[in-house]
C-alpha cells in the first residue's frame, strides 16, 4: 500500500510537470544562418553564448503578448518574437563583399550590417529586404598602439575642433545624408612635403561609412573625416586596404599607425516594459584588442539590422 501511495504521488508530481512544460512558449522552432563582420577580441563562441543567453532572456518577455497591438512597440515585438522563435546562429566574415556572396548563393539566411549599410545595399540592388532593426547604437573611435599615445592625442584634439565647428556633422550629411541619399564625391588627401606620413588601415568595404573602388578611389565618411584630419595636422595620409579582422595584427606588427571603424558598444535599448534592463550582450558586441588605445568617438551609428533577400 505505502509503495502505491508513492507511486500515484509521482505520477501526479510527473502530470503537473508536463502540463507546465506544455504551457511554456514554444522555442527555437529553426535555426536561421547568420552572418556578421568579425569583431576584434571576440571569438565567434563567444559571440553566439551572449546571443544566445539574449534569446533566452527575451523568451520570457512580457512584450510578446503584444505582438501587433501597439505601433509604439512594434520593431521590439518583432526582434523578440524572431529571437524567441528562432536561433540565430552567426558566423563572422571578414569583408562586407564575401559576406554577401554568402547570402546570395544561399548559404546564409541573414546579415547583420549597421543600419545605414543596410539600405545603401538596398538603395544599390532591390532584391535585398531588411527584416528588422535592434537598437544597438555603437560609438565609432580610431584605434591606435599603446606606445602611440602622442598621436592619439593629436587625433583627439582634431576630432574635438571639428565637433565643436560643426565639420563632423557637414562631413556625415554629405556622405551619409539621411541614410537613404549617398554621395560617390572621390576624397582627395593633401600632401604636404616633408611632413610625416600616417598609415591607416581601412576596410574600404564598408558603404558609406568607407568605400575605396576598384581603381583605388577612396570615397565615403571614414575617408572624408581622415583626410580633414590629416589637413589640420598637416600631416600625410597613407590609406591601407585591409580585411576587417586583420586590422589589429596590422596595428600591432606596425604596419599601420592608426585603424578605424573601432567599435566601443552602448546598451542596447528596448522598451521599459520589454524586461530586459538586464540584457548584457554589448559585452561582445565591440572590439577589444590588447595593446590598443582608442581615440573620442567621431561618430556613432545603429548596429543592429538583419538584411535578407
Amino acid at each position: 500500500m505505502k509503495n502505491r501511495k508513492v507511486f500515484c504521488a509521482l505520477f501526479v508530481v510527473l502530470l503537473i510537470a508536463s502540463s507546465a512544460f506544455a504551457a511554456l512558449p514554444s522555442r527555437r522552432v529553426q535555426e536561421v544562418r547568420g552572418g556578421i563582420l568579425r569583431f576584434l577580441g571576440t571569438s565567434e563562441e563567444a559571440f553566439q553564448k551572449g546571443l544566445d543567453e539574449m534569446s533566452a532572456m527575451m523568451s520570457s518577455s512580457p512584450l510578446l503578448q503584444y505582438a501587433g497591438t501597439d505601433p509604439n512597440i512594434a520593431d521590439a515585438v518583432e526582434v523578440i518574437k524572431s529571437f524567441n522563435e528562432n536561433r540565430h546562429v552567426m558566423t563572422f566574415f571578414d569583408s562586407l563583399t564575401a559576406m554577401l556572396m554568402a547570402l546570395d548563393a544561399g548559404k546564409l539566411d541573414e546579415i547583420s550590417l549597421p543600419v545605414i549599410t543596410a539600405r545603401y545595399i538596398m538603395t544599390q540592388d532591390k532584391s535585398y529586404r531588411m527584416l528588422f532593426t535592434i537598437k544597438m547604437p555603437s560609438s565609432i573611435s580610431f584605434g591606435f598602439r599603446k606606445d602611440n599615445e602622442a598621436l592619439c592625442n593629436e587625433f583627439n584634439g582634431a576630432i574635438k575642433a571639428m565637433k565643436e565647428d560643426g565639420t563632423l556633422n557637414k562631413l556625415a550629411d554629405k556622405y551619409i545624408g539621411n541614410g537613404f541619399n549617398f554621395t560617390s564625391e572621390s576624397v582627395t588627401f593633401e600632401k604636404f612635403d616633408g611632413a610625416d606620413t600616417i598609415k591607416v588601415a581601412v576596410t574600404g568595404d564598408l558603404p558609406p561609412i568607407d568605400i575605396i573602388a576598384a581603381d583605388g578611389t577612396p570615397t565615403g565618411y571614414n575617408t572624408a573625416v581622415m583626410a580633414e584630419i590629416g589637413k589640420r595636422l598637416k600631416k600625410n595620409i597613407e590609406l591601407l586596404s585591409i580585411e576587417s579582422g586583420a586590422r589589429s595584427a596590422a596595428l600591432s606588427s606596425g604596419r599601420a599607425d592608426v585603424i578605424f571603424w573601432y567599435r566601443s558598444s552602448e546598451a542596447i535599448q528596448f522598451p521599459e516594459e520589454a524586461g530586459l534592463k538586464d540584457l548584457q550582450l554589448n559585452k561582445v558586441i565591440v572590439d577589444s584588442s590588447e595593446g590598443v588605445i582608442l581615440s573620442e568617438p567621431y561618430y556613432r551609428w545603429e548596429a543592429g539590422s538583419f538584411l535578407t533577400k
